[in-house]
């Protein structure tokens, strides 16, 4: 009968409860997860980072092309400046900056929490005869260590007919 009573006492034991283990196994398995969902989510917000930054890179270089494309210009008047043929640079435009983000009409929750990102943007006007110019806007920045490159083209005639 003692072997009867310590059988039925083990198995109530059992059934009471996990194991050491059980619960290490567990435990590790549950690390695992949020281990892995952590770095995913990491990467999905880095991914998002450099599409938010990709996007106001070509709000930039769209802005210049506007500029170059609504500028009055007459063939009997001078050539505006923005249409003069040769390379203007700009620096140390802020991709990820809130009050210059506002006077390009890109202003969002979220542009200003990272390290403020800066640009440079490149515009190359050519003459293509005397009532067209063309342009090439090219704007470059470095978000965790690597280059990043945006190039628009555009043509451009005179307002006359």
């Amino acid at each position: 009968m003692d072997f009867r009573a310590s059988k039925s006492s083990r198995s109530r034991r059992r059934l009471l409860g996990f194991t050491v283990p059980e619960v290490v196994i567990a435990g590790a398995i549950l690390a695992l997860f949020v281990a892995t969902s952590v770095a995913a989510m990491t990467q999905i917000n880095r991914w998002a980072a450099s599409a938010r930054l990709r996007t106001l890179a070509l709000a930039l270089a769209q802005q210049k092309v506007d500029q170059i494309l609504t500028t009055p210009w007459s063939t009997l008047g001078t050539v505006p400046t923005i249409l003069t043929v040769g390379t203007t640079t700009e620096t140390s435009l802020p991709l990820n900056n809130d009050a210059f983000n506002s006077e390009a009409g890109l202003s969002s929750a979220f542009t200003n929490l990272d390290l403020q990102i800066n640009a440079t943007r490149t515009t190359v006007v050519r003459s293509i005869s005397t009532r067209q110019v063309g342009a090439t806007v090219t704007v470059t920045y470095t978000y965790r260590n690597r280059a990043a490159t945006i190039v628009m083209n555009t043509l451009r005639a005179t307002d006359d007919f």
